[in-house]
Parts: C-alpha cells; structure tokens; sequence
C-alpha cells in the first residue's frame, strides 16, 4: 500500500470516529433535565496507589424509566510526582462511565496547585436508584498528589 493511499485510509478512518462521536454526543441533548446533585468538598485529599473517594457517594434515582447521568469534577490537585499522573475515576454501581481514567500529569503540576474540570457522561442508565462514586488515584505505583478544594455535581436526564 502506498503512503498517499495510508494517509487516505487514515482521514477516512478519523472522519468516521468524529462522526460517530457527533452522534453519540447529540442523544443525549435531546434529553430533559429532571435533577442535579451538587457538593463541595474543603478538605485535603492524600493521593497514592489505592483509589480513595473524593467525594461521599450519591444516590440518584432514574425513575421509571431509563436515564442518561452527566458527572462533572472540579478539583485543585498539588504536589504531583514528577512523571505521574493523577486518575479520576466516575463510576455507578461500582460500573466504570465509558470514559473513566482522565488523568493530571505531574510534568504540569508540580508543585503549585492546577484546577482541573473534567466531565462525564453515561446513557442508558436502567430505571430505579443507583450509586455514583467519585475516586482519585495514581498511574503509577509511588506517586503521590493532593486534592483540596473540590466540586461535584450531578445531572440526572430523562428522555
């Protein structure tokens, strides 16, 4: 295969993932906001190698019906290990969200503070209540970061 006929193959394989990312993305705007959560948190955060909560579960409730739930996390991370990364992981049921994992990278944070906001979002969520939960952690072993002042907040849809 010539390289003119790999470039091709490749923006015609990025176009479809953009497109099919539009769509997804679009199903959830035709959908009715029916409840937000929100919390905020002041207290310091120790973060290494086992996931610690970030913020006390939540207890949404779907309803009747299917739901689709948005989670946006704003936090103040410090003192991140040079070479490591900071994880954020959304999850309901103990089920991670489809993208889960976002990461703050020590190479940008150390040691002074960095506000990071990172949202999202899970369609599809079956009728009745369910647990979110909220957990920072490191990429690697033997990295260390803070979390101090930190915001959560919960949006439940319907269709």
């Amino acid at each position: 295969m010539s390289l003119n006929s790999r470039a091709l193959l490749l923006v015609l394989c990025l176009l479809g993932a953009t497109e099919v990312v539009g769509r997804e993305a679009v199903t959830a705007l035709d959908r009715t906001l029916s409840k937000t959560h929100m919390r905020q948190d002041t207290t310091s955060v120790a973060i290494a190698d086992a996931p610690v909560q970030a913020f006390a579960p939540t207890t949404i409730q779907c309803g009747k019906q299917s739901c689709t739930v948005r989670v946006e996390v704003s936090s103040q991370f410090f003192n991140v290990t040079s070479g490591n990364a900071v994880r954020l992981h959304v999850k309901a049921d103990g089920a991670p969200f489809p993208v889960t994992g976002f990461e703050i990278d020590g190479g940008i944070n150390r040691p002074v503070a960095h506000l990071t906001t990172v949202s999202s979002l899970k369609s599809d969520l079956s009728p009745g209540p369910h647990t979110i939960s909220v957990d920072f952690d490191m990429r690697s072993p033997g990295g260390k970061a803070e979390a101090s002042i930190r915001t959560l907040t919960i949006q439940v849809f319907t269709p």
